[in-house]
């Protein structure tokens, strides 16, 4: 058995397939909401693939930091049951999202109506209202805003809601102040601001239009496998608000995990919360998740302060710094080359360190004896050095008695990444590392 997968693995690094150089934005709903580092569909669909035929019948599979629900989608290819969780609201409202599989007729007749109640709307009221509105959005789109909001709300399936919010929040990224370049809020310059005419009821008509094509394409693609019955995803499908640093919101035992965890510290490491800031102002909060356990709209940086590595004792990192490098070789290994002088300015990477650690203490207890891991990561760099995170990586599972069953990197073409951001720009592959637990 173990022989045959690395032979099908070794074909697909081989051929240079895991690039995926042909991927394309539509695939698996990738486009409905450009969310930040997200997998791509085509990479994640062909690991899934050459594994399938290795777990039982009726496998479930689970991403404990699901983002944009990417790997979830690829897994339904191949009639997994799914479980995810994400300490993002925003995070877990896109891919309820995007794992419904939509009565098409009522997405349209749901789109109708909504243009009816627009059309109808001559209100000039602004229904939202926070700190720094006027600095990222100009009067008329924050009215126009204000319409499709209503107009949404109007909706009476929740699910459907869901879709509409998802497509608001894509046309909110593109049309507000901020400068789309990088995942950080950054607003344009006043002349930018001063020249942009955004049409947002235009575009969210477009996008509406557009994504209702890719739900309907991914649909398809499942009726082709057998895996639609009554209009439904014919196996479970579990979405879930969850920090994973805290537990693991499910029952279930998992046969697989397919998952890359928002690797790096807050300086290098993408803002996924900050990037979903604006959006989650927008959307009715009766409609996001009842269970969160933080002000996530306190700040712009709240969610990522939740998140692991967001809080940094310096006094606490200083306490657990030598048992840390100590239990993990190529830690250990790398800040042997760098003066002590300097060690305080990775004190936010071992921060995220302890903090995946304690998820994986979670993580692990939830997965089958004979599970597989899948894990895609990058090493960013911090202070000019590339941070080893895929060796750490085969070092905190090996610690746990889990070895390495396969490693490949592959090539970066179609990750969304924004052009100016630094940090991305110098990471231009990732390591995707498969694990099993009975070797």
């Amino acid at each position: 058995m173990s022989e045959t997968l690395l032979n099908k693995l070794n074909i697909l690094k081989n051929n240079g397939e895991l690039n995926a150089k042909d991927a394309r934005r539509e695939e698996n709903l990738h486009r409905i909401f450009m969310y930040p580092g997200m997998m791509v569909p085509k990479a994640q669909t062909l690991i899934v693939d050459a594994i399938t035929q290795y777990l039982p019948p009726n496998s479930w599979v689970i991403d404990p930091f699901m983002g944009a629900g990417t790997s979830l989608l690829s897994c339904m290819e191949f009639g997994y049951n799914v479980f995810g969780q994400d300490i993002n609201p925003f995070a877990v409202i896109l891919t309820k999202a995007k794992t419904i599989t939509y009565d098409i007729e009522a997405l349209n007749n749901s789109f109708s109506q909504i243009k009816n109640c627009i059309s109808l709307d001559n209100k000039r009221s602004i229904d939202v209202d926070f700190k720094g509105i006027n600095k990222w959005f100009k009067k008329g789109v924050q009215r126009d805003l204000s319409k499709i909001r209503r107009a949404i709300q109007q909706i009476g399936c929740k699910d459907l809601r869901y879709f509409f919010w998802i497509v608001l929040s894509e046309v909110i990224r593109t049309g507000s102040n901020d400068r789309t370049s990088t995942y950080k809020l950054h607003q344009r310059t006043k002349e930018e601001i001063k020249e942009r005419n955004v049409n947002v009821i235009s575009n969210f008509y477009e996008l509406c239009e557009r994504g209702i094509k890719d739900f309907e394409g991914f649909k398809m693609k499942l009726e082709s496998k057998g895996l639609i019955c009554k209009g439904h995803y014919i196996k479970n499908i579990s979405i879930f608000w969850g920090n994973s640093l805290k537990a693991i919101n499910s029952e279930h035992q998992f046969d697989i995990l397919v998952s890359s965890p928002p690797y790096g510290d807050n300086r290098t490491t993408v803002t996924y919360g900050q990037h979903s800031y604006l959006e989650l102002q927008w959307i009715d909060q009766n409609d996001l998740p009842d269970e969160v356990d933080y002000d996530f709209l306190k700040t712009t940086q709240e969610i990522d302060s939740q998140s692991l590595g967001g809080k940094l004792n310096t006094k606490y990192i200083k306490e657990i710094f030598d048992q840390t490098i100590e239990r993990i070789p190529s830690l250990k290994i790398f800040f042997s080359k760098i003066p002590n002088t300097e060690y305080g300015k990775y004190y936010k990477t071992i921060a995220f360190i302890n903090d995946f650690e304690k998820c994986l203490d979670n993580i692990i207890p939830a997965m089958s004896k004979n599970a597989y891991y899948v894990w895609t990561i990058g090493n960013r760099r911090v202070a000019k050095r590339e941070v080893p995170n895929d060796l750490i990586l085969i070092d905190l599972m090996e610690n746990r008695n889990i070895k390495l069953f396969y490693t490949a990197e592959r090539h970066i073409f179609n990750k969304k990444q924004p052009n100016k951001n630094n940090f991305s720009k110098t990471m231009d592959k990732e390591h995707v590392l498969i694990f099993h637990n009975n070797l």
